[in-house]
């Protein structure tokens, strides 16, 4: 049941007020939700509490780990708190003041950012909802803005705000994005999603931040910005993983572009070890349709085949009407299409004996057809195999859940709960858990592996698995 489940390219589903129900959070943890995302930009702690619950729950009836990603704010802008939603048509005439929130006054909405109100000028275009609504400044005063619209659409609390041609330069995190942080780590989230990403040195600080919380989640850059791209070989050095903001990168650049930012972006992460997810529109149209349109699924494809890791379901499943319908057709295209993923491999270069290990392990794999059982207590070893696209099956045993957590959302890996007094022990009872799961049978040959450490002797075992055992 687990394995069929199981699959190369995994899912994260966003949780809001569509999928917020325990039946909901279940039956996508039903369909093969590999993780859950939480956006702390919407919502109350209470409310992030009771998901985390109802996920942790939901992870014990499926007998699988669910890997928990919780979406910071970051250095951006957004719209305070309205007390109801402002519809905008081409020409209206909108006015933001620098607030939190406000009243029922007619075209009027917050934005608390004194950063923007002091570099915003005339002619400049703010855009919203991944560049759906397009607003002009005509007016600027040193707190109220008159904007006349471009384009139609709504404006929400907490929407991001967008300077079209211009990076504002804005603290790392507010008071608020600090007291998520912490509410994430005391509730052992797996990764933590950092928006709007500049450089490396913003996510050393959040990682010092991390440590300094006493935590130990792992950090999700988001890739959106010019300057994220102009930087983007050093923060994916310094990531642990990475995420290809589509919307907002289809507002820093033209739209034609945002296919080969994505490749590159991808490329680059496989290259250097790093997971990277994928996320916005995959299926937009199964907000209000209980099926993807063709183009959709092409759009899928195409990136299952350039070796993404995680896709993520942001409107589909957090306000759409088939949330769960959302993850049951990206499990199908998945299944459909991962097998076609061509990996596009080459030995690490120079001393990376760990990285080169992995290779190896791979190779070996491949060429005498085995599955590969990797048991590991942090979940390095697994992750750098995971890095190569092995062809062939791949477990991931390990007494530590937090670091089963961080693999369920790995491309290829099947976590296992193993406890083991040591390496060698844990060698020996993973093969006999594949063996007992019915993950392993009779003829089935595997290769069980540990992380390479610092001992003069390293134990690669390949077992025939026979009838006798």
């Amino acid at each position: 049941m687990r394995s069929k489940l199981v699959s190369l390219v995994k899912v994260i589903a966003t949780i809001g007020p569509a999928s917020s129900s325990s039946e909901i959070i279940l039956a996508m943890a039903k369909e093969g939700v590999d993780g859950f995302r939480i956006n702390f930009s919407h919502g109350t702690k209470e409310e992030w509490r009771e998901y985390v619950k109802i996920i942790r729950e939901s992870e014990d009836y499926v007998g699988r780990p669910l890997a928990l990603e919780g979406d910071l704010q970051g250095p951006s802008i957004r719209v305070g708190s309205l007390l109801q939603p402002i519809p905008v048509s081409p020409g209206d005439i909108v006015i933001a003041t620098l607030s939190d929130q406000v009243g029922l006054e007619e075209k009027v909405f917050p934005i608390p950012c004194r950063e923007l109100f002091r570099e915003i000028v005339r002619g400049d275009v703010i855009a919203m909802d991944d560049g759906m609504l397009k607003l002009e400044a005509i007016e600027v005063s040193e707190d109220h803005i008159a904007f006349k619209a471009l384009t139609p659409g709504t404006i929400t609390s907490n929407k991001a705000i967008v300077v079209l041609g211009k990076e504002i330069e804005l603290p790392l995190l507010h008071e608020a994005d600090m007291e998520r942080l912490r509410f994430a780590l005391s509730n052992d989230f797996n990764y933590i999603g950092l928006s709007y990403v500049r450089r490396a040195s913003d996510i050393e600080a959040i990682k010092i931040l991390i440590r300094g919380f006493g935590g130990y989640a792992k950090v999700m850059s988001k890739i959106e910005t010019r300057s994220a791209i102009a930087n983007l070989s050093e923060i994916v050095n310094c990531s642990d993983a990475i995420l290809v903001a589509r919307g907002d990168l289809g507002v820093h650049f033209p739209l034609e572009r945002i296919p080969q930012l994505q490749q590159m972006i991808v490329e680059t992460c496989i290259r250097s070890g790093k997971p990277v997810a994928l996320a916005t529109q995959l299926l937009t149209s199964m907000i209000n349709s209980p099926s993807p349109t063709r183009s959709e699924m092409v759009d899928v494809v195409q990136a299952i085949l350039e070796g993404i890791d995680m896709l993520i379901l942001t409107g589909e499943t957090a306000v759409g009407k088939y949330p769960v319908e959302a993850v049951k057709w990206l499990k199908r295209i998945i299944k459909t299409y991962e097998g076609q993923v061509k990996p596009r491999r080459s030995p690490p270069p120079g001393d990376k004996k760990h990285e080169k290990f992995a290779y190896g392990v791979v190779e070996l794999a491949e060429n005498i057809d085995s599955k590969i059982a990797v048991f590991t207590k942090s979940g390095l070893t697994a992750l750098r195999i995971a890095r190569f696209r092995p062809k062939v099956k791949v477990y991931a045993a390990s007494p530590n859940k937090r670091a089963l957590r961080e693999l369920s959302v790995i491309w290829g890996i099947e976590p296992l709960y193993v406890e083991a007094k040591d390496y060698s022990d844990g060698l020996d009872k993973t093969l006999n858990a594949l063996v007992d799961q019915g993950k392993l049978v009779e003829g089935d040959v595997a290769l069980l592996t540990y992380g390479l450490r610092d001992e003069p002797v390293h134990i690669v075992k390949i077992v025939q698995v026979t009838s006798k055992r």
